[in-house]
């Protein structure tokens, strides 16, 4: 197996056990601080097997101006990556460090420290980087319309990365007052629920996101689950799911050791970023989610104070669907996951030009031609025929086609409207042109990853 694949499928199990009951948990909270974790362990990478084959490429060197990476002079790059890899796991996560040791097996002695050393530079740079001690605050509670509010069937529940914001980002300039996207930020989602549309996506998923919807279909209930990994036990969270398709898409297209350097980096980066940049719109905004919103909504004849999502679904575990701990706006799945497809658009070169909104809007509907390069089937750890549900029932096994990069955007960002935790704008815009939502942020944040790599010729490969 290509190196930098099994350090991967590594990383994905340290982070799998990290939510998995019988384990050690909380090592890296939540979606954001795990997209972290996993974009240093792939920049460690990177950089090792840069300082091999192509010293120039480094990535360290350009992100932190004036560091100085350590010589790689060993021969096996094989073990070079191991020695960066187990390096930077066990860093980042520390309660891993006997399943990391053990799945390093034997290694040239010389080649292993050299990677490890490339590691600890890039462990080094991210110190100080803005990690918050608590990722955990009380969560806000008060009258406000449109305000966020803890899901009423958790009481006391907690927010998540309230000030994960302010992490310094792995590639591009810092935030400004609104972000780095100027675009994104003219439609403020308070300004948005004045909107003519908000109407349409209140109605749309309190009538298919409702826990005994008589109008959400099969289909789009069993898409809701497959893209869900709403940190549970067994599964972890949605950057676990884009790196098992990175693997996927890894071995399907045949990439050498090198441009699986390059693509996990640059993807992984990506999704980093794209949770940075997401998490702070969400504390900006502070939107409430559908379970708050629908049953405050002033409009007597629109609200329903005893509405209940489907909710995120509570995989491998007795209880019921619930609401993630932390604002609506913008979808978090949304933004990881259009970073992450943008990232293999443009890396893989699979169709001309950068995915764009309109593209997503399209593949809603069921007309759109595929893409042939971009066809994928997938089966998700939701719907493995392993997994199961509250009842304790294993799920049937679904493997799921996709028929472009955008498909996958569309549906990935749309489940979360099926669950009854999203509105339709935390994820995509009725309008192309409409710049609001998750998915126009990650697709600028993938081509913001990748031009950054490839305009700084940072790509090893």
């Amino acid at each position: 197996m290509n190196s930098v694949i099994f350090w991967n499928s590594i990383l994905l199990e340290a982070s799998r056990r990290d939510f998995t009951k019988g384990f050690p948990n909380g090592q890296n909270p939540g979606p954001i601080a795990t997209s972290r974790a996993m974009a240093i362990v792939h920049v460690a990478i990177h950089d090792a097997v840069a300082q091999k084959v192509k010293p120039a490429a480094a990535y360290l060197p350009k992100w932190a101006p004036g560091t100085v990476l350590p010589a790689v002079t060993g021969t096996n790059l094989d073990d070079i990556v191991a020695g960066a890899a187990a390096t930077a796991i066990k860093a980042t996560y520390p309660k891993s460090i006997d399943f990391v040791d053990a799945s390093v097996g034997t290694v040239d002695s010389k080649s292993y420290l050299d990677g490890a050393a490339v590691a600890a530079a890039v462990l080094a740079a991210r110190v100080g980087d803005g990690l918050p001690k608590d990722f955990v605050t009380p969560n806000a509670s008060g009258p406000t319309y449109g305000y966020h509010r803890g899901d009423p069937y958790q009481a006391g529940q907690p927010q998540l990365g309230e000030t994960w914001g302010q992490v310094k980002r792995f590639t591009g300039a810092a935030h400004q007052p609104l972000g780095p996207y100027p675009g994104h930020a003219q439609r403020a989602a308070k300004a948005y629920l004045t909107d003519m549309n908000y109407a349409k996506d209140f109605k749309e998923v309190r009538d298919l996101g409702k826990l005994n919807s008589s109008t959400r279909t099969a289909e789009q209930q069993r898409n809701g689950t497959f893209w869900a990994y709403d940190g549970v036990s067994e599964l972890g969270v949605p950057p676990r799911l884009y790196n098992q398709i990175l693997q996927a898409w890894a071995v399907k297209a045949g990439l050498s050791l090198a441009k699986c350097a390059d693509m996990f980096a640059i993807a992984n980066v990506a999704m980093a970023d794209a949770g940075i940049d997401a998490w702070y719109y969400k504390y900006v905004y502070r939107l409430w989610r559908p379970v708050v919103g629908i049953r405050n909504e002033v409009v007597p004849a629109e609200r329903d104070a005893f509405w209940q999502p489907l909710g995120a679904p509570q995989t491998n575990d007795t209880k019921v669907g619930l609401t993630p701990p932390f604002p609506a706006y913008p979808s978090g799945h949304a933004t990881f996951g259009a970073a992450m497809f943008q990232v293999l658009r443009l890396f893989l070169n699979t169709a001309p030009g950068k995915i764009k909104v309109l593209d997503v809007l399209n593949a809603e509907q069921p007309a759109d031609p595929a893409v042939p390069a971009e066809e994928f089937n997938f089966v998700s750890d939701e719907l493995n025929g392993i997994s199961h549900d509250a009842d304790g029932s294993p799920r049937t096994r679904v493997d799921q086609h996709l028929k472009s990069f955008a498909h996958a955007i569309s549906e990935n960002a749309l489940s979360r409207v099926y669950l009854g935790v999203h509105w339709r704008f935390d994820g995509v815009p009725r309008n192309a042109a409409d710049s609001i939502g998750g998915v126009p942020l990650g697709l600028e944040v993938g081509d913001e990853a990748f031009s950054y790599f490839k305009s700084n010729n940072l790509l090893v490969s």
